[in-house]
């Protein structure tokens, strides 16, 4: 018995479909796939999606490959692996409170990339599953905790220095902590990153500095940890590592 359509069905049908239904159709059997190949039913559905390619195509223009290569989402592709390594860089942070140095370290980016060992109890639910993320988290925890009074203006400076090719680049320069999340129990000040000349195109990408306190009375608070992240730029320690070698490193 022959259960195959009449090719005229096929091409009636074919036109009105969309390109994921007509991908299928070139599944089904021989007869459909040797049909659907025609670059006509192709132009259809390219010029339902694209209209104004059809008006004038390029020369030999394959409707079929067209619509295959650029219907579809783009895939995320793996970055190759970054030069600059966190056993490279060493930061430099400092803060200030009201003008009084507060707190001045060199941290290693390992021990930066290590984050914080031990978190207190008493950490908002918020914050407590951020240290728990997959994430590369930059933490450092700071000891002995600094009691620090609500209101007057802290500020914090952030150098790095890359041993590979001994220069150094500013991540952030004197900002302030001018924002308290209550809820995740920071602060937090940022600096819009300076970027080398060979990245024109890379801007308003924001290094953000974060205080990691406890209340400690009513006007009070005690900063435990320090956090340095570059929100949904950077996420993952590859991420960061090229974000960091873009830098305007002199």
């Amino acid at each position: 018995m022959d259960t195959e359509f009449p090719d005229e069905v096929l091409k009636s049908v074919f036109p009105l479909l969309d390109g994921k239904d007509l991908v299928f159709c070139m599944l089904v059997c021989r007869q459909w796939r040797q049909i659907a190949k025609d670059d006509y039913f192709w132009k259809c559905i390219c010029s339902r999606k694209w209209p104004s390619i059809c008006k004038q195509p390029p020369s030999d223009t394959n409707y079929q490959r067209l619509y295959l290569t650029f219907s579809q989402p783009q895939k995320m592709h793996n970055l190759p692996v970054p030069k600059l390594t966190f056993e490279d860089l060493v930061f430099y942070i400092d803060m200030w409170l009201e003008g009084s140095i507060i707190f001045s370290q060199a941290i290693s980016g390992c021990t930066l990339r290590a984050g914080l060992q031990c978190a207190p109890g008493g950490i908002p639910d918020i914050l407590a599953a951020h240290l728990k993320s997959v994430e590369c988290i930059l933490m450092l925890e700071v000891e002995p905790k600094l009691s620090i009074p609500m209101g007057p203006a802290i500020t914090v400076s952030v150098l790095a220095h890359r041993k590979d090719s001994n220069k150094m680049a500013c991540i952030i320069n004197k900002s302030t902590f001018d924002y308290i999340d209550s809820n995740a129990a920071r602060a937090l000040a940022y600096e819009y990153l300076r970027f080398s000349p060979r990245n024109p195109f890379i801007s308003d990408i924001r290094a953000w500095m974060s205080l990691l306190f406890l209340y400690k009375g009513a006007n009070v608070i005690e900063v435990f940890g320090i956090e340095l992240d570059f929100c949904d730029a950077a996420k993952s320690e590859t991420e960061i590592l090229w974000l960091l070698d873009m830098l305007d490193w002199k």
